[in-house]
């Protein structure tokens, strides 16, 4: 028998499939990403869990129903969404090509670096300037690192400006920011905790993740996927596509990198093989048709996840948040656009891979919840609710504004 609560999971998905569907044709008609239409489908949602139904029950043609609480932040949607994201970015792996990557790569590298050093920098520096501890002001600089590529790449997919020259840029660049915030993370633990082993471990980790499965599995893949030619059932080369698209996250998250790193780098690999065109429009359909509007769902319904903190009564709280926000954004336009520069770039280019790598998501709240947990953001003084409220609003304008600016730099290429 299956469990009643896996049916009231079932009505979330069909709302959010619903909503996302609509509202996301709505704002395609307006010419506006389709994006920020499923992003709005999860406030909305969010905003009737929360104020409406908390599992009330209502008379149908005399029938009892009891509707089960809009629950956007369970356990079981959390799943759903997390592999939104990895299915997302495998398809931009698919869909990437890999010499064009590869000759994109000083640029990427460029990017990512300035990318990285003027945000924390600027964090650093505000956090100074508001006369917080050295300790806290570091943490600033590090949430303010890493870009969140996830809704760039739908942005970017939208437009059909994924393929670019800018494109292939953002994309390089966010695998190696996110790879240098990590670094940067656990160099800082270790320095404050004084255990420096763990450093070296976490980069010994990244090290070896990249040697196995990028290196050499790019010699082996061919034969892997030679092999599952010879299993002759109903999309069986599918199945174990998939299957490799899960390990590369699992071993990716293992390394203590994001596992979306690791999604992107299998459809990648499994991209460059002539064999991919047999599955991409089934990914496709799996993807697009349900996993990836989930995880946007998923992003907008989070605006409700801290609606219980009254930051309304904390002045600081609000300046911190609007001076992070500014920074977050500028310094990522700044530093990236310097990278970009520095490449070789025209100032057009410039300015959309500076806008193409401003949202921040995982790595920020990563950052910020394990800094509160091992007492870097000191609760005393409400510190860490001020840095905490200040990192999702960050990750909300951030991610809620890209797609427009995406749309607007892009617009005529």
């Amino acid at each position: 028998m299956i469990s009643t609560e896996i049916f009231d999971v079932v009505l979330l998905i069909a709302l959010a499939l619903i909503f996302a569907r609509i509202l996301g044709f709505l704002f395609s008609k307006i010419k506006q990403p389709a994006v920020i239409g499923e992003i709005l489908a999860g406030v909305i949602l969010g905003g009737l869990g929360l104020f409406f139904f908390h599992g009330q029950e209502v008379t149908l043609f005399n029938f009892p129903i009891s509707i089960p609480e809009l629950d956007y932040h369970s356990s079981q949607f959390d799943f759903l969404a997390e592999i939104g994201i990895l299915f997302l970015l495998f398809i931009s792996g698919l869909e990437t090509n890999l010499s064009k990557l590869k000759k994109m790569e000083k640029a990427s590298t460029f990017v990512a670096i300035s990318g990285v050093i003027v945000p924390f920098i600027l964090g650093l520096l505000v956090g100074i300037l508001l006369n917080y501890s050295l300790e806290v002001s570091v943490v600033l600089g590090l949430i303010l690192t890493a870009t969140s590529i996830g809704v760039t790449v739908r942005s970017l997919m939208d437009i059909q400006a994924l393929g670019s020259d800018s494109g292939m840029i953002i994309l390089g660049s966010a695998v190696i920011d996110d790879v240098i915030a990590i670094i940067l993370f656990a160099l800082y633990f270790a320095v404050s905790l004084g255990t420096l082993s763990d450093a070296i471990w976490v980069g010994f980790k990244i090290i070896i993740f990249f040697l196995i499965f990028l290196i050499i599995a790019q010699k082996f893949m061919d034969k892997i996927l030679g092999l599952c030619e010879k299993i002759h059932l109903p999309k069986s080369f599918l199945s174990i596509s998939l299957a490799i698209l899960l390990i590369y996250s699992f071993f990716a998250d293992k390394a203590g990198i994001s596992g979306i790193v690791g999604a992107f780098i299998a459809g990648l690999l499994i991209g460059q093989n002539v064999r991919s065109v047999k599955i991409m429009d089934d990914v496709k359909a799996l993807g697009f048709g349900l996993f990836i509007p989930i995880f946007f769902v998923w992003v907008g319904s989070s605006l409700w996840i801290n609606i219980g903190m009254d930051i309304s009564s904390y002045v600081p709280t609000i300046v911190l948040a609007l001076v992070v926000i500014i920074i977050g954004i500028l310094g990522k336009i700044i530093g990236c656009g310097i990278g970009a520069k520095l490449a070789g770039m025209t100032n057009r280019e410039s300015l959309q891979i500076g806008v193409g790598m401003i949202p921040r998501m995982e790595m920020a709240l990563i950052i910020v919840s394990v800094s509160i947990s091992r007492g870097f953001l000191p609760e005393s003084g409400g510190i860490a609710h001020r840095v905490l409220v200040a990192t999702v609003l960050l990750t909300l304008v951030t991610t809620i504004i890209t797609p427009f600016l995406v749309r607007a730099t892009f617009k005529n290429d």
